[in-house]
């Protein structure tokens, strides 16, 4: 009987050699026309039918159990870069119309289902520096669709290694999913720490996300893709020059980010590929259009919606512990808007956060100092904003200041009388009042 450690070993290998296989059957398959192909009207096949109707129900459950950002303003600018982005022979085809959602979720990645819903997490949105960036991350995921990559996947990979897909690529990175009572908590994953989308498509076996989200097409269909986010980047006249610096940034970002760091967009090797394909289109195809003095590279509207994009963000990145990634958001929101009461709130909290994990009491001290200020600076920006006040609170408590923790505390309770931890503040105040 071969050792746990051994055995591991040997599972691993026995996964890749079967995600291998299904990559490499997949790149051999050219049999599915785009949408609008020879200017043809589009008309979804049965087992395409079927694989529309399976997204929906992974759809379904992904947006019970994910976290979504929920800003309709924000929605609604993707929509519009979609729109510019969708060719006009997909859109005189009758293709699905697309949907655009993002995701809470601080780690790099946008995906797409073969229904025309894109997903993007907070995390991509944040490290971008600007619209043609984005547009061009926006386009690769339009084409999986309007080239019908699901389709292509599943048709070349119909055999009985599929339904192992979750289970085989979360092993290959070194998880395990959980089962039973656990499962049912939400707690799907047990031997690592993964980002809230992770979790919820391995946990709950969402094999259409996982493929898109997680695995990838394969080396073909996505160099397709990287073409065709190429073509409608340059068509919609935004400055293809952005391609391959959008892909070198993510790369860069996706090097020192932790076991988070799960998803396509994550990868170093694969994002490797992107920045040598939309390069090489630069150099020949769209050689032209890279001169050209008058493309889009960044808009007004961008910087708007992103700012409390990458401060929210921010938040999600130091409760994850990744500190340096979280001030570097921070730093940016404060440059663009210094008063804004929000950023630095978060800052305190980010702050708290390091003096409670520092080892060394001056280090402690000297972070809940920081902590301290940033509060106490939130507070004078919005006197009406209640967050900053509690937080002093605990922190005047902790320090024994009971008297200044007093008067935050009832501050607190003054401008937010219905918070839901208005009993416990109460209690401490009792406690003050001895």
């Amino acid at each position: 009987m071969l050792a746990q450690g051994a055995w591991r070993i040997a599972f691993r290998s026995v996964v890749w050699l079967v995600i291998l296989s299904l990559l490499t059957v997949s790149c051999a398959s050219r049999s599915v026309a785009p949408m609008g192909a020879a200017g043809k009207h589009f008309k979804p096949e049965v087992d395409e039918l079927n694989l529309w109707a399976r997204a929906e129900k992974e759809e379904a459950q992904l947006q019970k159990k994910s976290k979504p950002y929920n800003d309709p303003l924000l929605d609604e600018y993707l929509a519009k870069i979609g729109d510019k982005l969708t060719p006009d022979d997909v859109r005189e085809a009758g293709g699905p119309g697309f949907k655009f959602e993002v995701l809470r979720d601080p780690t790099l990645n946008a995906f797409a289902m073969p229904n025309g819903r894109v997903y993007i997490h907070t995390g991509l949105l944040a490290r971008l520096d600007n619209e043609a960036q984005l547009a061009m991350i926006v386009g690769h995921e339009m084409t999986h669709v309007t080239h019908r990559h699901a389709l292509s996947f599943t048709r070349d990979a119909r055999n009985q290694q599929v339904p192992f897909t979750v289970v085989a690529v979360a092993a290959s990175i070194g998880v395990a999913v959980a089962a039973g009572s656990r499962a049912g908590s939400g707690d799907y994953i047990g031997t690592t720490v993964l980002s809230p989308t992770a979790n919820v498509l391995l946990g709950l076996g969402l094999q259409l996300a996982v493929i898109a989200a997680i695995n990838g097409y394969g080396r073909d269909l996505e160099r397709e893709a990287d073409a065709g986010g190429m073509a409608n980047l340059v068509r919609a006249g935004y400055d293809p020059k952005e391609a391959p610096k959008v892909f070198d940034r993510l790369r860069q970002e996706s090097r020192d980010r932790g076991s988070l760091e799960t998803f396509f967009f994550g990868s170093h090797p694969k994002l490797t590929e992107r920045v040598e394909t939309t390069t090489d289109l630069i150099k020949t195809t769209y050689a032209v259009a890279a001169a050209a003095p008058d493309t889009v590279r960044n808009t007004d509207e961008f910087e708007l919606r992103m700012r409390t994009v990458v401060r929210e963000n921010a938040r999600l990145d130091f409760q994850a512990g990744r500190f340096k990634l979280a001030e570097e958001q921070l730093d940016r929101v404060l440059t663009m808007t210094p008063r804004d009461p929000v950023a630095q709130l978060y800052y305190g909290d980010l702050h708290r956060l390091q003096s409670q994990r520092a080892r060394d009491a001056a280090d402690k001290a000297d972070k809940a100092q920081k902590a301290l200020k940033r509060y106490e600076r939130a507070a004078e920006l919005d006197p009406a904003f209640p967050d900053p006040f509690r937080q002093l609170a605990f922190l005047y408590y902790q320090q024994k200041d009971n008297e200044r923790a007093k008067t935050a505390f009832q501050k607190y309770l003054t401008l937010k009388p219905d918070a839901p931890d208005a009993r416990r503040i109460k209690e401490y105040l009792v406690e003050l009042d001895r």
